[in-house]
């Protein structure tokens, strides 16, 4: 009969986030075995190598997203619209961690299994955007382009002083963006 795990596979990848935001692509699995308490065997059986983890981690965040989108309720219109991009990105906290995700970035840049994983995340929050849109609008485009200044203003924030947290510094952006370019959206 198999041991019960004493270490969760959720909270190893997290842990695997907190490792890779600390240390970098520099980051080992002994260094992540030492931070859950397994040991460097263990994680090679339930994972695969470093490589394997990442592609748990992205798994996980699409399977997380695609519970958090179907959960999250439908309202339709400027007000509904404006809810859901203030949750998605107030989920994304302060900040504290983002340094795993700018390097999950680059990965998915190089690696083709961690590409599509980013993609199909995309989509859904894209989906989910176009689905709250007010009628009338180029659902498809106006999301595509309101997911992009969310993104493009993540990565405005990791090189400001970072003397506001990345939420509010997104929103800001997000909300000038929708006020400036498409009053329909407000």
């Amino acid at each position: 009969m198999p041991r019960p795990k004493l270490v969760s596979d959720e909270d190893v990848l997290a842990a695997a986030l907190d490792t890779l935001a600390e240390q970098g692509m520099t980051f080992t699995l002994s260094d992540l075995a030492r931070r859950v308490g397994l040991s460097r065997a263990t994680l090679i059986q339930r994972f695969g190598d470093r490589n394997a983890i990442l592609r748990h981690i992205a798994e996980f965040e699409v399977s997380a997203t695609r519970a958090w989108i179907n959960a999250y309720p439908l309202e339709t219109g400027a007000e509904g619209l404006w809810k859901f991009l203030e949750a998605i990105v107030r989920g994304m906290g302060g900040g504290e961690g983002f340094s795993a995700r700018v390097q999950i970035a680059a990965l998915e840049v190089r690696d083709p299994a961690l590409r599509a994983l980013a993609q199909e995340r995309y989509q859904m929050v894209q989906t989910a955007i176009a689905e709250r849109l007010p009628e009338g609008l180029p659902n498809k485009e106006t999301a595509a382009h309101l997911h992009a200044v969310i993104a493009g203003a993540t990565m405005q924030w990791v090189v400001t002083d970072r003397m506001v947290d990345l939420s509010d510094f997104v929103l800001h952006r997000l909300r000038w963006a929708m006020r400036n370019t498409s009053p329909a959206l407000i």
